[in-house]
């Protein structure tokens, strides 16, 4: 009898499990993706050291550091939702450039995720939309232009350690960027091998857009000529440097101090690009051009001109009639007089 119970238990543990069994006790569990703040690890090495310009880079990882991370650092990316974006970036309302940048970076960040097969789920950051940014625009009118040129010709002559003397390195600096509409680091990083002194045109084998040729003017290569006559002709090496040769690391300071002489507290040195563009519209030059002054890679951002252009087209609409009433009223002072000296 105990023979037959051993052939029983046997038997049994030998028969199939059914498969709906199967799975009813033992659910398939995929793998967790990781947590924000573990993947923000990996995107930085492998995005943002490999591939994101410096500045570019700086901004990424302070934007992580300061926002991200400390909202949505210890959930899972597939945790976060777009309700949860979305209260992020509601509460940055008051800094609108701020939150369209953790925007951006969520995004990309999750674009990442889902290429290198560490999330499935939908990027959350897609329905989120940008809050509207207000431009900062200023321009130089004439007597400002000129209050600056007075500050910039007169610190020429004055030795260093006295009042109003700012060092020629970022002089010519300064003079550069008023001239070119140039970056602030497209002139402090041009080096002399980037100088085509037959075609009159600065070729920047990389720029925030990338590579990019800059067509200037005759002023422009007359300066750097003169630059370059200060310095002993040199053919390689940094335009405008530091005295050991380095990037001129002090030239925000040294605008701070032409700035504050000149009477201009609230201007930037990218003001004076924006007065470049400023001063091209006013001259008649059309937007599509200014574009390409500046390096603009994309049409949209030159749009922020488009004001300028209209109020210069007004100008040149006023300017039109008034010349077409001024012609029509001397034509008909003249038929007038011939009329009257006709014999009766």
């Amino acid at each position: 009898m105990t023979i037959l119970a051993h052939r029983d238990a046997d038997a049994s543990a030998s028969e199939p499990v059914p498969a709906a069994k199967t799975a009813a006790t033992a659910p398939t569990i995929g793998p967790k993706s990781p947590k924000i703040r573990e993947f923000a690890c990996r995107f930085e090495q492998e995005h943002i050291d490999m591939y994101l310009k410096p500045r570019t880079a700086q901004k990424y990882r302070s934007t992580l550091r300061l926002y991200i991370l400390p909202a949505l650092g210890d959930r899972r990316l597939d945790e976060v939702s777009t309700a949860d974006v979305q209260r992020l970036h509601n509460s940055l309302k008051t800094m609108p450039c701020a939150a369209n940048y953790v925007r951006c970076v969520l995004s990309v960040m999750y674009s990442k995720a889902e290429q290198w097969e560490l999330t499935t789920c939908r990027n959350p950051v897609t329905v989120v939309k940008r809050f509207k940014e207000r431009a900062v625009e200023r321009f130089l009118n004439p007597d400002e232009r000129q209050a600056l040129e007075r500050v910039l010709a007169d610190a020429e002559h004055i030795p260093s350690g006295q009042t109003g003397h700012i060092g020629r390195e970022a002089i010519w600096a300064v003079r550069l960027l008023i001239l070119t509409g140039m970056r602030r680091d497209e002139v402090r990083d041009l080096r002399w091998e980037m100088v085509d002194w037959r075609q009159g045109t600065l070729r920047l084998p990389e720029s925030k857009t990338g590579k990019r040729d800059i067509v200037v003017s005759d002023e422009v290569m007359e300066l750097l000529g003169k630059i370059a006559a200060a310095k002993g002709k040199p053919k390689r090496g940094l335009v405008v440097c530091s005295s050991q040769g380095k990037r001129l690391w002090s030239l925000c300071r040294s605008w701070k101090h032409a700035r504050r002489l000149a009477g201009l507290p609230d201007v930037r040195l990218h003001d004076l690009r924006h007065s470049v563009a400023s001063d091209a519209i006013m001259d008649g030059v059309p937007l599509e051009v200014v574009g390409k002054m500046l390096g603009h890679k994309n049409y949209r951002t030159t749009q922020r001109y488009a004001h300028i252009a209209d109020h210069a087209l007004r100008d040149a609409v006023n300017r039109t009639s008034k010349t077409i009433m001024q012609a029509g009223r001397s034509g008909s002072k003249r038929t007038s007089r011939a009329r009257s000296s006709r014999p009766r």
